[in-house]
């Protein structure tokens, strides 16, 4: 259950506060946080660390607005922990005051890891309810730059208990930045691994166990993620809840993070790249949510000012729950050898995922393997819809290139899987040894519809015998193959071997249709055979027009 604002027994408590406050905020130079509130007092502060710690202990009532002067700096000397709470009628809001830049908030030396019980952070809500956070910056400190000084998150969502989460908060304007050096795996509940910009995790600020919800109060739900960039981290934003089960209305709902438009979206810029990094890096990690929004996102892990991470590299990961994820433009950039890179990895039971704008090269790659958007939802329906994926670049002449490069992969078997309206253009792949290119996979899948897609300009170049290409290809179950366009596919390697096939299936599927597709301008310059559709028959019945 949630705590009360103010208990009443502690009048005396809020008197001494209100009087030592004062005192330390006197003088016009020391009131950079002014709070003002309905109910209690209202006081100035010089830092908010202050002002957070009397909302806590009561000083400050009703609806409380905290304003943080535009341009201060706050050197912290801990974690600032909220744990008052708002109501609907009640909030508490934090924000930027006046013109000029954000305050910014700036990173004690930590002393902790991921693999700690508690992790070091910058500002972190603790069972809050109705609190909005506008315009304060965070930043890690010059001189934190190892595992241990460095800072596992900046702002961060945590439960008291399993009837006391967080919900209907809000973080909108800020600017988080941390330091990728830190990429170790966080023990216990969450987390994921490294640094975080905005953490959402199923424990408490103290401990690593996992909290155990016991009502829907307990989980971190209705919270919202604005207009806010992420940058140097190892993670961008990370929500990990409780694993509920059906009907899962004890698991996180409704979190969003980007909004309904361009306006409200998040910018992730520069994350993964720590020196020798073991371990996964992702611009946004979602497990265990429900009806999440992940939308209206600019997610690049090197705009030039970062480094190509050298592990597993994944801008959107969506693992357990339901999610739309729609209009993200992304670039990714691999730096390693042999991990996979992937744009939108999914693996929620009801997902679409649409009108996103992917992009990316992995030109170290010797085994790795690069995709933009792919799934592995065992069960329920996955739309992949409208997206366009382009300009994927991968390995190089010297390099032998030999892993596998899917522009739209479905791997789970899915109940419904649904391709349709996809854009993928220019996909370009070198080396000395050469593997698969296919533009749109479904490897599994019990219904599988791919409609309306264009899968153009795809080659295979560089030396060896490997250089199968397929534009489409589907598997086992109710296949329909409809009013696709697969057009100028080449295999420029003199030397490759593999066949090139605009359309292809060979898995024996329950019934499929292949109807007004258009298949032109396939070009093999070494020795592989050529189709233009390729359908394996054994007496089941298909349909071609």
């Amino acid at each position: 259950m949630k705590k009360s604002l103010v208990p009443n027994q502690e009048q005396g408590v809020r008197l001494f506060l209100f009087l030592f406050f004062s005192i330390l905020s006197s003088g016009s130079l020391c009131a950079q946080v002014a709070v003002t509130a309905t109910g209690g007092v209202n006081a100035n502060y010089s830092t908010l660390f202050a002002a957070v710690t009397a909302i806590n202990a009561g000083v400050h009532t009703g609806t409380i607005i905290v304003d943080v002067v535009a341009g201060h700096s706050e050197n912290l000397s801990g974690r600032i922990n909220l744990t008052a709470t708002g109501t609907a009628s009640n909030p508490i809001t934090i924000q930027k005051s006046g013109g000029g830049a954000n305050p910014v908030l700036i990173a004690y030396t930590g002393i902790n890891t991921p693999a700690s019980t508690e992790r070091d952070g910058m500002f972190s809500l603790s069972g809050c309810d109705y609190v909005t956070i506008n315009g304060i910056d965070l930043q890690e400190a010059a001189g934190n730059t190892d595992e241990i000084t460095t800072m596992e998150y900046g702002y961060a969502l945590f439960k008291v208990s399993g009837d006391d989460g967080c919900q209907y908060n809000t973080i909108k304007n800020c600017t988080i930045t941390l330091n990728r050096v830190n990429n170790a795996v966080w023990q216990g509940s969450g987390g994921y691994t490294g640094s975080i910009g905005i953490a959402v995790l199923n424990c408490t600020a103290t401990t690593n166990t996992v909290t155990t919800v016991t009502v829907a109060e307990g989980a971190h739900s209705f919270t919202n993620f604005y207009t806010t960039t992420l940058q140097n981290c190892n993670a961008g934003i990370v929500l990990d809840g409780f694993a509920a089960v059906a009907p899962f209305d004890l698991g996180d709902f409704s979190n969003d993070v980007g909004g309904a438009s361009t306006a409200t979206g998040n910018t992730i810029l520069n994350y993964g790249g720590g020196a020798a990094a073991t371990n996964f890096a992702t611009g946004i990690f979602a497990n265990n949510q429900w009806l999440l929004n992940c939308s209206n996102n600019i997610i690049n892990n090197n705009n030039g000012a970062g480094i190509n991470h050298l592990s597993r590299l994944i801008s959107i990961f969506l693992n357990t729950g339901s999610v739309i994820c729609s209009s993200n433009t992304i670039v990714v950039k691999g730096g390693g050898t042999t991990s996979n890179i992937i744009a939108i990895e999914n693996a929620m039971a009801m997902a679409t995922i649409s009108n996103n704008i992917v992009s990316g090269e992995y030109l170290t790659a010797t085994t790795g393997s690069l995709s933009g958007i792919y799934s592995t939802t065992t069960s329920g329906t996955i739309n992949i819809l409208n997206n366009t994926i382009s300009d994927l670049l991968y390995s190089a002449s010297m390099l032998t290139g030999s892993g596998t490069v899917y522009p739209i992969w479905n791997q789970g078997n899915a109940t419904n899987v649904n391709v349709q309206g996809n854009v993928i253009n220019n996909i370009n792949r070198a080396g000395s040894t050469g593997g698969t290119t296919i533009g749109i996979y479904i490897s599994s899948g019990l219904n599988q519809t791919v409609k309306l897609n264009s899968v153009t300009n795809m080659s295979i170049d560089g030396t060896g015998n490997v250089s199968s290409m397929i534009g489409i290809q589907t598997s086992t179950g109710t296949i329909l193959v409809d009013s696709n366009l697969v057009n100028n596919l080449t295999c420029i390697k003199v030397t490759g071997t593999g066949a090139l096939y605009g359309i292809y299936n060979i898995a024996a599927p329950v019934d499929e249709n292949y109807n007004h597709n258009i298949v032109s301008n396939l070009t093999h310059n070494g020795t592989g055979t050529t189709y233009g559709i390729y359908i394996y028959r054994y007496g089941y019945a298909s349909g071609f027009k």
